[in-house]
């Protein structure tokens, strides 16, 4: 694993919900300094009940900054963004914001020829301005087909950021494929899974959970952020059809859910702790992944399916690319009656537990880090660069 470097991290917001590029950091903080800084989404601001209670988060930590060590080697900071990067003055504004907090913090820090890794398009804007020794884009989604964007500007920064990086690390098949086209050194790194964490679930319940416990089996589960790419039809589908049934969702709703709440077997739980989601999971008896299929759904690696394998418990996905290479393992779905009727299957499957887990035990999140190390080490070796401190 790489030692003794300084990084510079701009992604979503540290602690807001579980996300792979801070689960792999956590691999590298013991020897390694980070700097981890939380940056404004590229969607463009609604007057959702979810993006005003994210914005007033965001005012929360600009107006009272906890800019500081919150555990050894990891600084947290949330440069002053406003959310309107397709006006130029806005963009101009929030590169001198972001460059004048970095280095200061930098200063402070005596951080020197840091590596920047970013997991977002707008950090094209930065690319070069800390002096870094390398400059990595750790890419998990098509951004320009996100509903909610600028389709265009989006797609323009990430273009300019895969020209500009040394190193481009990429998290599902489609994207490599597109994403190799325009850089050489593009490497494909799936998602990896904590499989000690999620393993117990099939076997017992975790933990009494009293909310679990008082609702009706079977419990058709669902975790994540719930969102644009979730197939409302299907979920509407199964609530109607089965009333006998119970369908759990557990994390934050930003989308309209008006359609569904009508049914009396859904129930919304609200976000829950990575630590205690396996607790909760274990009451599953199925786990599913009802997303659309589209050219979003179609680049992305959904974290939760790896996870879903680890627990041992029956699955039934939509046909997404990266969930039918476990075909053998989850079940696949297209369509709303498909869906339902795979989930009556998969009521009946009292086996396969044992070769579920198998297909993602060597996948761990710790092979994951040491994978990125090596390419970043790589990278800094064709650069002339030891792979030791400077």
């Amino acid at each position: 694993m790489i030692k003794d470097r300084d990084f510079i991290v701009f992604s979503d917001d540290w602690g807001r919900h579980p996300f792979s590029c801070q689960h792999i950091m956590k691999y590298f903080l013991p020897d390694n300094r980070i700097i981890w800084v939380n940056t404004i989404g590229i969607r463009r601001p609604t007057l959702t009940l979810y993006d005003i209670s994210r914005g007033i988060g965001k005012l929360n930590s600009w107006i009272s900054p906890h800019n500081g060590n919150i555990q050894e080697n990891l600084t947290i900071m949330s440069p002053f963004m406003i959310p309107y990067n397709n006006i130029r003055f806005v963009r101009n504004f929030n590169r001198i914001s972001v460059m004048r907090n970095v280095r200061n913090e930098m200063k402070k820090l005596s951080f020197k020829v840091p590596i920047l890794i970013t997991t977002l398009p707008n950090a094209s804007d930065y690319i070069g301005a800390f002096d870094e020794i390398l400059d990595v884009y750790y890419c998990v989604d098509e951004f320009s087909e996100w509903p909610g964007v600028e389709k265009e500007l989006v797609k323009e920064m990430d273009d300019e950021l895969t020209r500009k990086v040394d190193l481009m690390i990429v998290t599902s098949d489609a994207l490599y494929r597109t994403k190799r086209c325009n850089k050489y050194n593009a490497f494909l790194l799936p998602h990896g899974v904590d499989y000690e964490h999620f393993k117990m679930c099939n076997l017992n319940k975790v933990n009494n959970v009293d909310v679990m416990e008082n609702i009706k089996t079977p419990i058709i589960g669902y975790y994540g952020l719930f969102d644009e790419r979730v197939d409302l039809e299907i979920l509407e589908h199964i609530l109607k059809v089965h009333p006998e049934w119970s369908i759990v969702i557990i994390g934050k709703v930003i989308i309209d859910i008006k359609s569904l709440k009508k049914y009396h077997n859904l129930y919304l739980l609200g976000s829950v702790s990575y630590e205690n989601l396996p607790s909760y999971v274990s009451y599953f008896d199925v786990c599913i992944l009802p997303y659309k299929v589209n050219n979003l759904t179609k680049n992305i690696n959904p974290l939760k399916l790896r996870e879903y394998i680890a627990t041992g418990k029956p699955i039934v996905s939509s046909a997404l690319p990266e969930a039918e290479k476990y075909s053998h393992v989850v079940y696949i779905a297209s369509g709303k009656e498909a869906f339902l009727n795979t989930i009556e299957f998969a009521l009946t499957d009292e086996g396969n537990v044992i070769e579920r887990q198998m297909a993602v035990i060597g996948e761990s999140r710790n092979r994951k880090a040491e994978e990125m190390s090596g390419y970043i080490e790589a990278s800094l070796e064709l650069k002339g660069i030891k792979c030791e401190i400077l």
